[in-house]
């Protein structure tokens, strides 16, 4: 049984927050929108220089696993891990650290498949020193943050004192935000390393429910890894953190997007930017955030980062409906 370092990538989503590019039958993981590959093979291309393929695994809902075949075609059909239908993070993260086959001493990460970064060898450092860590302390629960550079609402932060994270907290207020960054707090990156052993203890601690549950799992409650386990786990002094700097991007929304094509060369010389989906949807935002969005003859035009989370939300609904 191998003990060598091993991947777990979590893709899948309700494709709303990138309306109208996304969708619930394509989330962002699935979109070309980093250097014409898909976040999802993005993820898997930065981390082939530390964990090779035999290592890797990608965990997703049964209805999204055709998108990724189509994105990651040479995975092992063994390496993809398929939920019955999606119960979030926490629930993904169980049954991925049951059905992967391991020992127990193997370091396990947990990524997402939707985040881009600038500086790919600065994230696969970050990586390696907590691979390091969790080897050096066979009970950690280790996760990464990234220092923040604005008060967000949108993240959720890590408070620590050195290296032990004391607690979480989950898309403050804005005042809230700026308190937790004059006081050290970092964003949460939603990455995380861990020996298997130590995953399987804390669940059992933790969320024994959740891993009952496994079993039938479209009961299951839906909820966070970080509501499900980390959280109690760093009230219990079982959780670490190191930095990430690197770049680092959520890619949660228009704006975000736009500044990361814009600050890794990928905008045009006048900032803007044109995507196309694999159905032929065609994106085109200027240096304004005005958008032109084609689906064949038809033509939509609005402002893309000038809509709130909400009413991007609802204007994917109004288009399903």
């Amino acid at each position: 049984m191998s003990t060598r370092p091993y991947a777990v990538i979590l893709a899948g989503g309700g494709g709303t927050r990138l309306w109208p590019l996304s969708s619930p039958e394509r989330p962002k993981p699935f979109i070309p929108l980093v250097g014409g590959k898909t976040l999802l093979a993005a993820t898997v291309d930065r981390l082939l220089p530390l964990i090779p393929p035999e290592d890797i695994y990608v965990v997703v809902a049964a209805s999204q696993l055709a998108l990724v075949r189509e994105s990651l075609p040479a995975l092992e059909q063994s390496h993809i891990i398929t939920e019955p239908i999606g119960r979030n993070t926490g629930p993904a993260v169980a049954l991925a650290a049951e059905r992967i086959d391991r020992a127990d001493d193997a370091v396990m990460l947990v990524l997402p498949a939707d985040h881009a970064v600038l500086q790919p060898d600065a994230w696969r450092s970050a990586l390696a020193a907590a691979i390091a860590l969790a080897q050096s302390e066979p009970t950690a629960l280790v996760t990464l943050g990234v220092t923040p550079t604005h008060p967000s609402t949108g993240f959720g932060y890590i408070v620590a004192e050195g290296e032990r994270v004391t607690r979480f907290t989950e898309k403050p207020d804005a005042a809230t935000a700026q308190q937790l960054i004059s006081s050290g707090a970092r964003w949460n990156a939603g990455t995380f390393i861990w020996r298997r052993a130590a995953l399987r203890s804390a669940l059992q601690t933790f969320a024994a429910t959740t891993l009952t549950g496994l079993a039938d799992y479209p009961t299951i409650t839906p909820v966070p890894i970080d509501t499900l386990l980390m959280e109690p786990a760093a009230a219990a002094g079982l959780v670490r953190t190191l930095a990430l700097e690197c770049g680092w991007s959520d890619i949660g929304n228009w704006k975000a997007l736009r500044a990361h094509l814009t600050a890794s060369g990928e905008a045009d010389a006048n900032g803007a930017i044109s995507i196309t989906t694999p159905s032929g949807k065609v994106v085109m935002i200027d240096a304004t955030g005005a958008a032109q969005i084609r689906t064949g003859a038809s033509v939509i035009r609005m402002n893309l980062e000038q809509l709130s989370d909400t009413e991007i939300r609802a204007a994917a609904a109004a288009e399903r409906s």
